[in-house]
Protein backbone atom coordinates (compact mmCIF):
# COMPACT_ATOMS: atom_id res chain seq x y z
CA UNK A 1 0.00 0.00 0.00
CA UNK A 2 1.52 3.25 -0.83
CA UNK A 3 2.06 5.61 2.36
CA UNK A 4 0.26 8.82 2.66
CA UNK A 5 1.62 11.87 0.79
CA UNK A 6 -0.32 14.78 3.24
CA UNK A 7 1.03 14.34 6.79
CA UNK A 8 -1.19 12.89 9.22
CA UNK A 9 -2.66 15.83 10.95
CA UNK A 10 -3.35 15.82 15.47
CA UNK A 11 -5.20 18.08 17.02
CA UNK A 12 -4.06 18.62 20.51
CA UNK A 13 -6.35 19.33 23.60
CA UNK A 14 -4.75 20.54 26.71
CA UNK A 15 -5.20 22.25 30.12
CA UNK A 16 -1.97 23.27 31.63
CA UNK A 17 1.37 23.56 30.65
CA UNK A 18 1.99 20.86 27.94
CA UNK A 19 4.92 18.96 28.94
CA UNK A 20 3.10 15.65 26.73
CA UNK A 21 2.02 18.03 23.89
CA UNK A 22 5.68 19.28 24.33
CA UNK A 23 7.36 15.84 24.07
CA UNK A 24 4.93 14.64 21.00
CA UNK A 25 5.80 17.62 19.42
CA UNK A 26 9.52 16.87 20.10
CA UNK A 27 9.18 13.07 18.86
CA UNK A 28 7.35 14.53 15.21
CA UNK A 29 10.60 16.84 15.00
CA UNK A 30 13.08 14.16 15.79
CA UNK A 31 11.09 12.15 12.76
CA UNK A 32 10.25 9.29 15.26
CA UNK A 33 6.51 10.20 14.63
CA UNK A 34 7.11 10.30 10.59
CA UNK A 35 4.23 12.32 7.80
CA UNK A 36 2.92 13.81 11.00
CA UNK A 37 2.01 17.28 12.41
CA UNK A 38 0.50 19.32 15.00
CA UNK A 39 -1.93 20.83 13.16
CA UNK A 40 -3.86 22.85 16.14
CA UNK A 41 -3.53 22.99 20.10
CA UNK A 42 -6.78 24.08 21.99
CA UNK A 43 -7.50 24.49 25.62
CA UNK A 44 -10.19 25.03 27.94
CA UNK A 45 -7.85 27.46 30.28
CA UNK A 46 -6.34 30.96 28.29
CA UNK A 47 -3.45 31.33 30.15
CA UNK A 48 -2.74 27.59 29.63
CA UNK A 49 1.09 27.14 29.52
CA UNK A 50 0.90 24.43 26.21
CA UNK A 51 -0.68 27.35 24.08
CA UNK A 52 2.26 29.49 24.72
CA UNK A 53 4.66 26.53 23.86
CA UNK A 54 2.48 25.47 20.43
CA UNK A 55 2.59 30.09 19.79
CA UNK A 56 6.37 29.43 19.86
CA UNK A 57 5.98 26.40 17.41
CA UNK A 58 4.12 28.76 15.07
CA UNK A 59 1.49 25.72 15.54
CA UNK A 60 -2.48 27.38 15.83
CA UNK A 61 -3.87 27.69 18.95
CA UNK A 62 -7.37 28.11 20.29
CA UNK A 63 -8.45 28.78 23.71
CA UNK A 64 -12.22 27.95 24.61
CA UNK A 65 -14.25 29.53 27.47
CA UNK A 66 -16.85 27.19 28.79
CA UNK A 67 -18.84 29.85 29.72
CA UNK A 68 -19.47 31.32 26.54
CA UNK A 69 -21.74 27.85 26.15
CA UNK A 70 -24.91 26.66 27.15
CA UNK A 71 -23.65 23.29 28.10
CA UNK A 72 -20.28 20.58 27.38
CA UNK A 73 -22.67 19.03 24.42
CA UNK A 74 -22.53 22.86 22.93
CA UNK A 75 -18.42 23.38 23.74
CA UNK A 76 -17.12 19.92 22.40
CA UNK A 77 -19.72 21.03 19.38
CA UNK A 78 -17.44 23.88 18.98
CA UNK A 79 -14.74 21.97 19.89
CA UNK A 80 -15.47 19.44 16.32
CA UNK A 81 -15.98 23.20 14.08
CA UNK A 82 -12.01 23.68 14.90
CA UNK A 83 -10.99 20.21 14.59
CA UNK A 84 -12.66 20.02 11.19
CA UNK A 85 -11.08 23.98 10.40
CA UNK A 86 -8.15 22.20 10.71
CA UNK A 87 -8.39 18.96 9.07
CA UNK A 88 -7.55 17.13 12.23
CA UNK A 89 -7.16 13.08 11.39
CA UNK A 90 -6.27 12.11 15.32
CA UNK A 91 -7.09 14.18 18.14
CA UNK A 92 -4.87 13.81 21.37
CA UNK A 93 -5.83 14.64 24.78
CA UNK A 94 -2.81 15.70 26.90
CA UNK A 95 -3.48 17.03 30.11
CA UNK A 96 -6.91 17.70 29.23
CA UNK A 97 -9.10 17.93 32.26
CA UNK A 98 -12.64 17.74 30.31
CA UNK A 99 -14.51 15.04 30.52
CA UNK A 100 -15.54 14.38 26.47
CA UNK A 101 -19.08 14.31 25.41
CA UNK A 102 -21.00 13.14 22.51
CA UNK A 103 -20.82 15.43 19.69
CA UNK A 104 -16.69 15.28 19.93
CA UNK A 105 -17.57 11.37 19.94
CA UNK A 106 -19.28 11.32 17.35
CA UNK A 107 -17.01 13.15 14.71
CA UNK A 108 -13.54 11.67 16.01
CA UNK A 109 -14.94 7.75 16.57
CA UNK A 110 -12.13 5.74 17.28
CA UNK A 111 -9.84 9.10 16.53
CA UNK A 112 -9.33 10.03 20.43
CA UNK A 113 -6.38 9.07 22.55
CA UNK A 114 -5.61 9.91 25.99
CA UNK A 115 -2.95 9.04 28.61
CA UNK A 116 -3.89 8.66 32.02
CA UNK A 117 -1.19 8.31 35.22
CA UNK A 118 -1.93 4.69 36.33
CA UNK A 119 -2.33 0.99 34.92
CA UNK A 120 -5.32 1.11 33.83
CA UNK A 121 -8.09 -0.58 34.86
CA UNK A 122 -6.87 0.29 38.14
CA UNK A 123 -7.38 3.78 39.11
CA UNK A 124 -9.16 4.94 36.46
CA UNK A 125 -12.52 6.28 36.27
CA UNK A 126 -13.98 9.92 37.07
CA UNK A 127 -12.45 11.98 39.36
CA UNK A 128 -9.15 10.00 39.44
CA UNK A 129 -7.24 12.69 37.92
CA UNK A 130 -3.49 14.63 38.60
CA UNK A 131 -2.45 13.57 42.28
CA UNK A 132 -5.86 11.85 42.84
CA UNK A 133 -4.23 8.96 41.23
CA UNK A 134 -0.81 8.67 42.86
CA UNK A 135 -1.79 8.78 46.25
CA UNK A 136 -4.88 6.07 45.51
CA UNK A 137 -1.98 3.69 44.85
CA UNK A 138 0.13 4.50 47.33
CA UNK A 139 -2.54 4.07 49.83
CA UNK A 140 -3.40 0.82 48.09
CA UNK A 141 0.05 -0.40 49.32
CA UNK A 142 1.40 -1.26 45.27
CA UNK A 143 4.21 -2.46 44.44
CA UNK A 144 4.10 -0.74 40.97
CA UNK A 145 2.40 2.28 39.10
CA UNK A 146 2.69 3.91 35.50
CA UNK A 147 0.63 5.39 32.54
CA UNK A 148 -1.69 4.00 30.02
CA UNK A 149 -2.56 5.48 26.47
CA UNK A 150 -6.20 4.77 25.51
CA UNK A 151 -8.64 5.14 23.14
CA UNK A 152 -11.44 7.46 24.40
CA UNK A 153 -15.18 6.44 24.77
CA UNK A 154 -18.54 7.22 27.00
CA UNK A 155 -16.91 6.36 29.47
CA UNK A 156 -13.96 7.54 31.34
CA UNK A 157 -10.80 6.32 30.88
CA UNK A 158 -12.66 2.84 29.90
CA UNK A 159 -11.77 2.78 26.40
CA UNK A 160 -9.54 -0.20 24.81
CA UNK A 161 -5.31 0.03 25.96
CA UNK A 162 -3.07 0.98 23.35
CA UNK A 163 -0.06 0.42 25.15
CA UNK A 164 1.10 0.62 29.07
CA UNK A 165 4.79 1.55 31.06
CA UNK A 166 5.77 0.43 34.33
CA UNK A 167 7.82 2.11 37.54
CA UNK A 168 8.91 0.36 40.30
CA UNK A 169 7.77 2.27 43.69
CA UNK A 170 10.03 2.30 46.27
CA UNK A 171 10.09 2.85 49.53
CA UNK A 172 9.48 6.41 50.99
CA UNK A 173 7.58 7.18 48.09
CA UNK A 174 5.30 10.26 48.09
CA UNK A 175 2.61 11.04 45.25
CA UNK A 176 5.15 13.88 44.15
CA UNK A 177 7.58 11.55 43.18
CA UNK A 178 5.70 8.91 42.00
CA UNK A 179 3.91 12.12 39.78
CA UNK A 180 7.48 12.47 38.41
CA UNK A 181 8.45 9.46 38.15
CA UNK A 182 5.28 8.25 35.75
CA UNK A 183 5.44 11.79 33.71
CA UNK A 184 8.93 10.89 32.71
CA UNK A 185 7.30 7.39 31.65
CA UNK A 186 4.26 9.47 29.47
CA UNK A 187 6.30 11.65 27.67
CA UNK A 188 8.25 8.27 26.24
CA UNK A 189 4.91 6.39 25.75
CA UNK A 190 2.49 8.83 24.30
CA UNK A 191 4.71 9.57 21.34
CA UNK A 192 5.54 5.72 20.42
CA UNK A 193 1.55 4.47 20.82
CA UNK A 194 0.83 8.00 18.73
CA UNK A 195 3.07 6.45 15.49
CA UNK A 196 1.81 2.63 16.32
CA UNK A 197 -1.98 4.22 15.66
CA UNK A 198 -1.23 6.16 12.74
CA UNK A 199 1.14 2.76 11.25
CA UNK A 200 -1.26 0.01 12.34
CA UNK A 201 -4.78 2.07 11.77
CA UNK A 202 -4.99 5.29 10.03
CA UNK A 203 -2.47 4.10 7.47
CA UNK A 204 -4.28 0.72 6.75
CA UNK A 205 -7.68 2.60 6.26
CA UNK A 206 -6.60 5.84 4.68
CA UNK A 207 -7.10 9.41 4.59
CA UNK A 208 -10.08 9.78 7.55
CA UNK A 209 -13.16 11.25 6.77
CA UNK A 210 -14.15 12.15 10.19
CA UNK A 211 -13.58 15.77 9.90
CA UNK A 212 -15.73 15.26 6.86
CA UNK A 213 -18.93 13.46 8.84
CA UNK A 214 -21.78 15.80 9.83
CA UNK A 215 -22.99 15.89 13.11
CA UNK A 216 -26.31 14.03 13.61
Amino acid sequence: MMSRLAPYRLGVLLSGRGSNFAAIQAAIEAGEIPNTQVGVVISNHAQAGGLQLATNKGIPTVALDKQAFENRMAFDAALVDILQQHHIDLVILAGYDRIISAPLLAAYERRILNIHPSLLPAYGGKGMVGLKVHQAVLAQGERESGCSVHLVTAVVDDGPVLGQSRVAITANETPESLAAKVLMQEHQLYPQVIRQYIETVLSQEGKTDSHDKALI
